[in-house]
């Protein structure tokens, strides 16, 4: 590290130009205390009580990190993500709120816990055989898809179900990828891929089923990846939320109405790999749908986010919001008073990016979370009225629930899985840098 002088700072601060741009910019949606809509506000009492309680909780969380794999050249680096996917036994966890002691053997006994690891090429790194990183993540990607299990499905086997509820749906079943990713120069289009992949009609490269998502394109053949470390996590939650709401459905579908999968963050994907959002809004209408043709109960699904503009707003305004309200958040009121602006089209806020509809929730516990359910299957000119959500009441009951003071606006499913997905800054890193450092071949990969 190269030291900075303590007065490196004031050419910037007496730099007019500096100043006159900043007077030029302007805060679009400045977090003012101003009052709340009350018209905006609704009791949760007055929503329908549910017949059927929640009593298993699902969750979901990652941790992505990069290491450097040589001392000597800290550019050269590998990239680490772990997922976990924790079962609450919420029953017989809530029973010792009614004791004097929490006995840590009741707690250990209701969580059961899946981790999910893996490793990808960074900077400087290569897969054996492969000539480039941005190759060996389609490849590893792949792969993982391949090799990774939920219970008796592969994550391949999810992905491929959500592709046939998408518009990439090839006509023989297979994945349509728009252009061919395997050569940058190649003119193949609109090529049809296969489960198991197939060679470029073209350019004859190997292409595979996974790279739809495009993961690839921001990997950085140079520099840290974390950005696509953090979108190849994101998607893999999302992936193996449904894995586990496919594998109930097929085996024990009566308990679905008794189960809530809670992820961490909003139900929405970003970046490249959007356009899954819209499949798996379409894979839990069909839940819905197949459940209610044997006269099933709907599980709860819902996504809260800690962080965020919308977070810093909900901080602003929640001594305005009484316990047990629900906020209902238009996109009059979000372009208005959260988001600096509104697409100059007049988009739909979240069309392309979120299944799920935003609210705030002030919990019995006094705690303000921002929260995202399924959007409904019809399409509704107010989707931000409660009325189009019949699972939001027993939303909110288990809201109510499963609140916890390990950090703000925090839960407890979502605490666990932090917990066991989580890497270590410090001691993580460590221990990660040192396996990298003694797995890798030192020599260069053959090309």
């Amino acid at each position: 590290m190269q030291p900075s002088r303590s007065i490196g700072h004031v050419p910037i601060a007496e730099n007019a130009a500096i100043k006159d741009r900043l007077g030029s910019f302007r805060i679009f949606a400045p977090q003012t205390s101003g009052p709340v809509d009350s018209s905006l506000l609704l009791d949760a009492q007055s929503i329908a009580t549910p017949r059927e309680m929640v009593r298993w909780v699902m969750s979901f969380d990652g941790s992505p990190q990069e290491v450097a794999v040589r001392e000597e050249y800290p550019s050269t680096r590998v990239g680490f993500v772990q997922i976990a996917g924790v079962l609450v036994n919420l029953e017989q966890m809530l029973s010792q709120s009614r004791q004097v002691f929490v006995d840590p053997a009741v707690i250990k006994a209701a969580v059961t816990e899946s981790l999910y690891s893996l490793v990808l090429p960074g900077s400087n790194v290569c897969r054996e055989g492969v000539a480039t990183v941005k190759d060996s993540w389609r490849v590893e990607v792949f792969e993982v898809f391949r090799d990774y299990r939920v219970e008796e499905l592969s994550l391949l086997d999810v992905f491929m179900s959500l592709v046939a509820l998408s518009d990439k749906n090839g006509a023989s079943g297979g994945v349509l990828l728009s252009r061919c990713s395997a050569d940058e120069s190649c003119a193949a289009r609109d090529i049809e891929v296969p489960r198991d992949g197939r060679p470029c009609p073209t350019c004859r490269g190997s292409l595979y089923p996974t790279d739809t998502l495009r993961f690839h394109e921001e990997v950085l053949e140079e520099h840290p990846n974390l950005t696509s470390l953090g979108r190849l996590m994101v998607c893999l939650e999302h992936l193996i939320m449904v894995g586990y709401a496919q594998f109930l459905l097929q085996r024990q579908p009566r308990v679905l109405g008794t189960v809530a999968f809670v992820m961490d963050g909003p139900l929405a994907i970003f970046g490249p790999q959007a356009w899954l959002h819209s499949a798996i809004l379409n894979f839990y209408h069909s839940l819905v749908r197949s459940l209610a043709a044997h006269s099933h109960r709907t599980p709860v699904l819902i996504g809260i986010e800690k962080t965020g503009q919308f977070a810093e707003h909900a901080a602003a305004i929640s001594d305005r919001i009484p316990r047990r309200s629900i906020m209902m958040l238009p996109d009059s009121y979000i372009f208005q008073r959260i988001l600096t602006s509104r697409p100059a089209s007049g988009a739909i806020y979240g069309r392309d990016t979120y299944y799920g509809q935003k609210f705030f929730y002030k919990t019995a516990q006094d705690k303000l979370l921002i929260v995202t359910i399924p959007k409904p299957e019809a399409v509704v000119p107010d989707p931000h009225l409660t009325q189009h959500y019949p699972e939001l009441g027993k939303t909110l009951l288990l809201l109510d629930r499963i609140g916890t003071s390990l950090y703000e606006n925090a839960v407890i499913p979502i605490a666990l899985a932090h917990s066991f997905a989580s890497i270590p800054l410090r001691t993580g890193t460590r221990v990660l840098t040192l396996l990298s450092q003694q797995s890798i071949a030192r020599e260069p990969a053959t090309p």
